[in-house]
């Protein structure tokens, strides 16, 4: 599968719009899942999700292979991100929707549970912009502190020290 996926990703980047086609749709649900973390709300996520997906239809030929596919599309999905929260005036930093409350938590908890989650959300959306991104990116995506230094551009010491600081400033339950 993982070469069936390599074959579609170097023809979609070679220019075939039916394999851009299956790269989109292969990755359709992730570029949406990761919006929605940063946006905080439907309809933002689905406004990044469709700038990101023309994005990708613009600068696909831009992946050289040189890391995962996916690292690269993080990548992308972040700029993407950051580019249309920088436009958006009318969007506070730290706003977050029921509805990505309502999709992160699970059917089991209890309400203190569903609480507890909740606080801990809007607790993350006011970190400040990169240690709020890193935790979606590691602890939302799960990716590593190597995937997550290679999708931002710097050194992985620095995914820790800014994990760590995000941990300090979550317990002591404020913002920087």
């Amino acid at each position: 599968m993982k070469n069936d996926e390599s074959g579609i990703i170097a023809r979609a980047v070679a220019g075939d719009s039916t394999a851009f086609r299956n790269v989109l749709d292969a990755h359709y649900m992730t570029i949406y899942r990761m919006a929605f973390r940063f946006c905080g709300n439907k309809p933002d996520a689905e406004d990044v999700t469709q700038m990101t997906c023309m994005k990708l239809a613009q600068n696909i030929s831009a992946f050289k292979g040189e890391s995962a596919f996916t690292t690269w599309l993080y990548t992308v999905v972040l700029n993407t991100a950051r580019d249309w929260k920088r436009s958006q005036s009318r969007h506070e930093r730290g706003s977050i929707g029921l509805e990505t409350i309502e999709n992160t938590v699970s059917n089991s908890q209890t309400p203190e549970q569903i609480l507890e989650t909740s606080q801990k959300m809007v607790a993350v959306y006011n970190l400040p912009e990169p240690e709020c991104e890193i935790v979606w990116l590691v602890f939302g995506e799960g990716l590593s502190h190597k995937q997550v230094a290679e999708i931002m551009g710097v050194a992985e010491g620095t995914i820790s020290w800014r994990i760590n600081e995000a941990r300090k400033i979550l317990k002591e339950g404020g913002s920087k």
